[in-house]
């Protein structure tokens, strides 16, 4: 009886020892995930893609405004953006005439130079949810064919929206982003209105076919 009793004490910590390498494997499991869960994060649109030529930089300046990445936007840009008869990020931004009194108190005769500290305050108006929605509806394949590409119209209550890119290279080796705004208004005969619709022009130079720089903003219509 002795003898059983030893023999089955024996078992137990046979059997207790076969368990460790299952808890073991578990532990292992955990890990395994945690390794997954990381490449997983790798995988967001937080990374960008390695730059060859112009489209990789437009590939990875569209990606930034999408989730909002001001550090790499800044990137494209050369601060201070010096404003011009025809070209200010201020119209953009239409500050108020308080507003514009302080600017002066605080740069003087620089005022109108559009600082990196202003893109950071103001980048949801140089990059709002219009420009956002269609510059990721722009497809890269037709741009490059046709060195043209729109995105679809939006309508977003009384106006429409849409994104033009051309890309010219003979003449500017410059990279335009056209926003289009429309009229849904109609007069009293059921015409369409014309007032009010006109172009928010984004110009980009492309440096040595490589890299696209921030070169003026303008406005046509």
């Amino acid at each position: 009886m002795k003898n059983l009793s030893i023999l089955f004490a024996f078992a137990v910590l046979i059997a207790c020892k076969s368990d460790k390498p299952k808890a073991q494997n578990s532990e292992n499991d955990t890990s395994i995930n945690k390794v997954v869960e990381t490449a997983k994060d790798d995988l967001t649109p937080s990374k960008y893609i390695p730059v060859i030529t112009w489209v990789d930089d437009f590939k990875n300046f569209r990606q930034a405004i999408y989730i909002k990445d001001k550090a790499k936007l800044k990137t494209y840009f050369n601060f201070p953006v010096v404003a011009t008869e025809d070209s200010s990020l201020w119209y953009l931004v239409q500050l108020n005439d308080s507003e514009w009194q302080k600017r002066k108190a605080k740069y003087g005769s620089k005022a109108d130079s559009f600082f990196e500290e202003d893109f950071d305050k103001y980048f949801d108006a140089i990059f709002d949810a219009d420009f956002t929605i269609t510059i990721m509806k722009v497809k890269m394949d037709k741009l490059l064919s046709d060195q043209h590409a729109e995105s679809p119209q939006f309508t977003s209550n009384d106006y429409t929206y849409q994104m033009l890119v051309d890309f010219y290279v003979e003449e500017q080796n410059a990279l335009y982003l056209n926003m289009s705004f429309g009229n849904t208004a109609v007069d009293e005969n059921g015409e369409k209105v014309s007032e009010g619709e006109h172009n928010n022009i984004y110009i980009f130079q492309v440096i040595d076919g490589k890299k696209i720089i921030f070169k003026k903003f303008t406005v046509a219509g």
